[in-house]
């Protein structure tokens, strides 16, 4: 269940809009900051929010990768294996953060702490390769030693 912080958060979202299904998506990541991820019941709550059916809801946070439908780790990293940053060395950095993390793209780490997910784009082709961590941090410019001090942070973090 939503806290009363979140649904009041929810509530300043939908102020800003002329109408309020606008307001989904920041809802959306309020409830998965909330839950950790988006279980059955935020989308039902969200739908009750927004007069919406749970479809609905289940619908917009499916379309877009920065929601998650499944559990995960404390943290999230997309990395990008478009084509700008594949042009960059985004296969073999992957391969070196699979390695690094010993899991594969699409699971997270044996400890709980890390979910490893490739991402089609994330709008950083001018400071390619890229990654999004936790839906917030924009890491740009990725070297594989950038990549180990980013994936050792998030370890000790």
């Amino acid at each position: 269940m939503l806290s009363e912080r979140a649904h009041a958060e929810i509530q300043t979202a939908i102020a800003k809009y002329p109408d309020k299904r606008s307001a989904l998506m920041p809802a959306l990541y309020i409830a998965q900051r909330e839950y950790g991820w988006l279980p059955g019941e935020a989308i039902k709550e969200l739908a009750e929010i927004f007069c919406l059916s749970e479809t609905q809801v289940g619908s917009v946070a499916s379309f877009y990768t920065m929601y998650d439908l499944q559990s995960v780790g404390k943290h999230v990293v997309l990395f990008c294996t478009d084509l700008p940053c594949a042009l960059r060395g985004a296969e073999e950095m992957l391969e070196q953060i699979e390695h690094k993390l010993g899991c594969k793209a699409g699971a997270t780490t044996t400890d709980g702490k890390i979910t490893l997910r490739e991402a089609p784009c994330l709008g950083g082709c001018d400071h390619a390769p890229v990654m999004l961590i936790d839906n917030e941090e924009h890491a740009q410019d990725l070297t594989p030693e950038k990549i180990d001090e980013l994936i050792e942070r998030l370890r000790r973090a």
